[in-house]
Order: structure tokens, then C-alpha cells, then sequence
């Protein structure tokens, strides 16, 4: 192989690399959702996946790959847990034109950073059953 042919080889071997490093939906929607949790019922505390988010109300970062579980509660009353619903994030299947989805969709946005998924909701509302 002579030389022109070894350097294009490799320039176009880093270039199809580069571009698959990254899914379509981590690129364009994050890895990551911001979060906001409240509650009407004053004086709750709110807990994600049983670490304290805030009284009355918080924000808080959800990984997308990882699930998720807002609990209220307050003394004398009965506590209530939701969970974050996901759906798919359509965003995804632009990874098929980068590198026909083999990296960038099962491996970059599924695997690795779970961006193939995003969360149904940035906002809830949870309250604990008071009698």
C-alpha cells in the first residue's frame, strides 16, 4: 500500500471514529434531565430514590440511564411513591445515518449514557395521604 493510500485509509478511519463517539440523542438532548419535584401539602419532605431533594419542593438531575422514585412524606400521614416514567427518545435513530446505529445508537446512547431513553416528565407534583 503506498503512502496517499495509507494516509486517507487513517484519515477516514479517525473521521468515522470521531463521528461515532457520540449518539444523536446524547448530542442534542443530554444525558441527563433537570427535575422538579413539589408537593401541596406543606411541610413534606421529598426524597428521589431515598436521598432528601427538599421540603416542598426541589430540583434535582436524573441520569437517564439510571430509574427513578419520588417519595413524600410527613409525619401523620401515609407516604406516597411515584415513579419517573421514560419513554423512547426518537432522536436516537439519527445515529442510523452516522454509522448505521451500531455505535452510536446501542452503544453510545444505549449503554453507555441511557440517552436513547428520556423521561416523560421535568415536573412532579406528589403528596403524602393525609387523613
Amino acid at each position: 500500500m503506498n503512502r496517499f493510500a495509507r494516509i486517507t485509509a487513517a484519515i477516514t478511519s479517525a473521521s468515522v471514529l470521531t463521528m461515532s463517539m457520540s449518539g444523536c440523542a446524547a448530542m442534542f438532548h443530554g444525558s441527563t434531565q433537570q427535575v422538579a419535584v413539589r408537593s401541596n401539602v406543606p411541610g413534606t419532605e421529598l426524597f428521589v430514590n431515598e436521598a432528601y431533594v427538599g421540603k416542598d419542593n426541589g430540583v434535582t438531575t436524573f441520569q437517564k440511564k439510571n430509574n427513578y422514585m419520588i417519595t413524600a412524606r410527613k409525619a401523620g400521614c401515609t407516604d406516597t411513591t411515584v415513579p419517573a416514567p421514560k419513554s423512547f427518545d426518537a432522536i436516537t435513530l439519527l445515529g442510523v445515518l452516522i454509522d448505521f446505529g451500531i455505535v452510536s445508537v446501542l452503544l453510545i446512547d444505549g449503554a453507555a449514557t441511557g440517552a436513547w431513553q428520556q423521561f416523560d416528565q421535568t415536573s412532579f407534583v406528589v403528596d403524602p395521604r393525609c387523613s
